[in-house]
């Protein structure tokens, strides 16, 4: 027996839930709510929720039963640190990893449960996630299957409310602390480069509520806190290894954007210039871009969607190359 075993005639949960609601704790109530839905249903479970320190949210978590967690000044904080901490020292086979802002479907749990144990190899089980925004306490969008998961199957990444087996997720050691995002996608094929894939079940695992995206406030919040930093650190860390060129191929569309935009950037101050030729390739540049737009809002049903929807590939693009060649912002801690 390990030391992380519970003793012989000890009480021992099946699923330990992991929520990381740091920064985003508004909406922890109603995902406390399902989980104890879950409960209700006879799963044994233990609920793990990881706050920023002084969050006035620890309360509605201890008056639920959770333990809460708050990392001590210092210590990283980034999505996979956090989601390691409250992964540390859990008994339970298996872990449900679902961020602060999302409402997992108790139904989900019991069929995903269910395919786990089935499987022994499989690392880990989603489904489809259900974005839902708001706006001053109205909803004012829905997207089905953000993650575009379909009918199942097996898939390249899970997030947001997903569960894996704990085995492997200690094998493969955990989420990589040094990511601001991304740190889901790497983590699910490392596991699956382990020999155990992870998979999405042809039913919905939860609701993700936020507000309205992309949106410019949403771009000054995940600049500011670094989560567009994540594909180019991902880059940053894998340079060397067997994995650099499934990531790099992966932010294929934000390369292509930001060069895209670098090119018109440049063609209008040639334009400026009086440098010959350069005007009529400006309008050339200036009518293919208006065409992506107006295919973006088109599919997003919305002119300022399209072009909001452009510009967030441009600025992820941006933020790839600053934190591939710089690194990241010293210090990623609590302060």
């Amino acid at each position: 027996m390990s030391a992380s075993d519970p003793a012989p005639g000890a009480w021992a949960p099946r699923v330990r839930f992991v929520v990381v609601a740091w920064g985003r704790s508004e909406g922890l109530e109603r995902g406390l709510e399902a989980i104890a839905a879950v409960r209700a249903a006879g799963f044994d479970s233990e609920t793990v929720v990881v706050l920023r320190p002084g969050d006035p949210a620890g309360e509605i978590a201890r008056a639920r039963r959770a333990r809460v967690i708050e990392p001590e000044p210092g210590a990283p904080f980034t999505p996979g640190a956090n989601r390691n901490r409250g992964a540390a020292e859990a008994t339970a086979p298996y872990l449900a990893f679902v961020d602060g802002d999302a409402v997992i479907e108790p139904s989900f749990v019991v069929a995903a449960l269910e395919r786990l144990d089935a499987e022994p190899a499989l690392g880990g089980v989603g489904g489809r996630i259900h974005e839902r925004q708001w706006e001053d306490g109205a909803l004012v969008r829905e997207i089905a299957d953000s993650y575009r998961s379909g009918s199942g199957g097996p898939v390249e990444m899970l997030a947001t409310a997903w569960i894996a087996r704990r085995a492997w997720f200690e094998a493969v050691g955990g989420f990589d602390a040094r990511l601001p995002a991304e740190e889901d996608v790497e983590l699910c094929i490392r596991l699956a480069d382990a020999g155990h894939p992870v998979v999405a079940l042809d039913r919905r695992a939860a609701y993700h509520d936020g507000p309205p995206r992309p949106s410019l406030a949403e771009f000054r919040r995940r600049w500011a806190t670094g989560l567009y930093a994540g594909q180019g650190l991902l880059l940053r860390y894998s340079w060397g290894t067997p994995h650099f060129a499934r990531h790099f191929g992966r932010q294929g569309l934000y390369f292509a954007a930001l060069g895209f935009a670098v090119l018109g950037a440049f063609l209008a101050l040639a334009t400026v210039l009086g440098v010959r030729r350069a005007p009529g390739t400006f309008r050339d540049w200036l009518t293919l871009a208006f065409l992506v737009v107006v295919i973006m809002a088109v599919r997003k049903r919305s002119l300022a969607h399209g072009a909001l929807a452009v510009l967030t590939w441009i600025v992820l693009g941006l933020g790839i190359v600053r934190a591939w060649i710089a690194g990241p912002r010293p210090p990623e801690t609590v302060g």
